[in-house]
């Protein structure tokens, strides 16, 4: 089986490509890490050489540059790229406080998150033009924010197969968290289901897993009438936004509530970002990439190498469908096919699916209530229009996705805004016309 990673050179994603490719699964093939900084892409690299051959593990991996040799004859390309994100998102944080609009300056929605997305989708539709050459059976499995809106993209414009992955709902590295605590359970002791939107999933079910009892009524009642004085104060601002949350959508969010809030009117108590939202400064990744090198050299335990890991395992995803096995996975971005009935089938949804024989299939969730059914509509739709823009170029949809998108308010300096904002983007936006 062959690997691609675009982006191979992240020191937090590319190590959990190598971890689930080496430690957890030893496979047996080629894993190539694609990144323009090739000295971080060596890196990995090397260091991941070293760990399979301690481990006995039979996988080449190499590092490049050039994207397009390292597709050819690809089974699946993982895409985590972001082109020139904290450098491209100061520009619009600059530019958005400068007219009064900071809080737009969003990784996925709002004004910022718009922008985001059409710099995201022109990479990776780029990737899927090579891959339709090179390798056009192979599946792509994105994690590239703003993932929904990347995902919609490839699904309706290319004849790429493709998956998104995204675990912010669980709150933690190995499963949900946040959830059990509140209920002073244990997470082994419960099933737990949660869906919609990626950074907008709400919770669907909660059961013990012995009797089957539904616990989704005592969560509620905690939600509601809860006095959080066992929990630190970033957990209680964050239980009273979702207090408040169910009053007005009658759900209860799954993940953290600043993720939400991107799609959201702006509420004083949600903390937008004031700094490029990727992982570590200049300086730390500097000290990172020391830190590989001398894992790479032997001078260092391996091990340390999977010490600021992803949450996020597509390598598991490509096992299961390279090898047929039969797995179920607690959240996937994926084509909705009624699993939200109230979404049209093509819409990318997140929710629970079973891998089988090769095939996944969503599991439909439980009804959400009227009006969040309607928010989460609104905010598919917006998803949509978004992925149209950048795909087609059309500057009339991007308009049409400011108009409708509840996350901003001011519509006309969001339009003014977009307009000078996408000429200043215009050198990584190829498909619109300036």
């Amino acid at each position: 089986m062959k690997i691609v990673l675009i982006g191979g050179g992240s020191f937090v994603f590319a190590p959990t490509v190598l971890e689930d490719a080496i430690v957890k699964h030893k496979l047996e093939g080629s894993l190539i890490l694609v990144d323009p900084n090739i000295a971080a892409a060596e890196a990995m690299a090397a260091a991941g050489r070293r760990i399979a051959k301690e481990l006995g593990v039979q996988l080449e991996i190499q590092a490049t540059s050039e994207r397009l040799e390292a597709l050819r004859e690809a089974d699946f390309v993982i895409v985590s790229a972001s082109p020139q994100g904290a450098k491209r998102w100061c520009m619009d944080f600059e530019y958005l406080s400068s007219i009064g609009l900071a809080d737009q300056a969003r990784e996925c929605g709002g004004i910022g998150g718009l922008l985001n997305s059409l710099r995201a989708i022109s990479l990776v539709l780029d990737v899927c033009g090579d891959m339709e050459r090179l390798c056009p059976k192979a599946m792509l499995l994105v994690v590239t924010n703003p993932m929904p809106r990347v995902v919609t993209a490839v699904q309706q414009y290319t004849s790429i197969r493709v998956v998104g992955f995204c675990n912010i709902a669980y709150r933690g590295a190995d499963g949900y968290r946040l959830i059990p605590h509140l209920l002073g359970r244990s997470p082994e002791s419960l099933d737990i289901v949660t869906g919609g939107l990626n950074h907008f999933a709400w919770i669907c079910s909660i059961r013990d897993r012995r009797t089957g009892e539904d616990l989704l009524p005592q969560l509620t009642e905690r939600i509601q009438n809860g006095t959080w004085e066992q929990f630190d104060s970033s957990i209680q601002r964050e239980l009273a936004i979702m207090r408040n949350w169910y009053s007005e959508y009658g759900g209860i969010a799954a993940g953290a509530v600043d993720h939400h809030a991107e799609y959201l009117p702006f509420v004083a108590s949600i903390h937008y970002p004031t700094a490029p939202p990727y992982h570590g400064t200049e300086e730390e990744r500097k000290q990172r990439m020391i830190e590989i090198q001398h894992i790479a050299d032997g001078k260092v335990d391996w091990k340390e190498l999977f010490q600021h890991s992803s949450w996020e395992h597509p390598v598991d995803l490509a096992i299961a469908l390279h090898t047929r096995k039969s797995e179920y996975f607690d959240i996937l971005n994926i084509r909705n096919d009624g699993a939200i009935p109230y979404l049209p089938d093509e819409r990318i949804v997140e929710v629970p699916v079973k891998v089988s024989n090769g095939k996944l299939a969503a599991i439909p969730l439980n009804p959400f209530p009227d009006k969040l059914a309607n928010l989460i509509r609104q905010v598919s739709d917006v998803h949509s229009l978004v992925a149209a823009s950048a795909a087609t170029g059309s500057r009339e949809a991007a308009r049409e996705a400011m108009l409708r998108d509840p996350a901003i308010v001011d519509k006309e300096k969001a339009l003014q805004a977009f307009d000078h904002q996408l000429a200043v983007h215009a050198d990584l936006l190829p498909r619109f016309k300036f």
